[in-house]
């Protein structure tokens, strides 16, 4: 698994986003679909694979964080799609984003413990 990969997928999305709302991007954006938390590289592993390192300190956390995120992300699109652009704006910089960093931040935390667990190093 590339955590830097799935870092920087996740930072994107507020780049995605601020276009969405600036109207400078085609990219078509369903809320209902980017609510789903399983969808991409890192909840495809928390709900698969990553099973196996639920026990570690880091990935309940995480889960949670980024279960929340793909929420925000939803409502920014959504709270844009219905006219209020300066809401999803407000979400967008202020709970989306401090959620974006501490998931990223928890996400570097996690990726050293599985690193741990997987070299048989007791993350605890």
């Amino acid at each position: 698994m590339n955590w830097m990969e799935i870092i920087g997928a996740h930072v994107m999305w507020k780049q995605r986003l601020t276009a969405f709302l600036a109207g400078s991007s085609a990219e078509p954006l369903d809320p209902d679909a980017i609510r789903l938390d399983d969808r991409c590289a890192l909840g495809q592993w928390i709900y698969g694979a990553g099973k196996t390192m639920s026990e570690l300190p880091r990935y309940e956390e995480v889960r949670g964080l980024h279960a929340q995120f793909h929420q925000y992300a939803a409502d920014v699109v959504r709270l844009h799609l219905n006219g209020n652009t300066s809401e999803a704006e407000k979400l967008l910089q202020g709970d989306y984003s401090r959620l974006s960093e501490k998931l990223k931040h928890r996400l570097i935390g996690l990726s050293s413990q599985v690193k741990a667990a997987s070299n048989g190093i007791s993350p605890f």
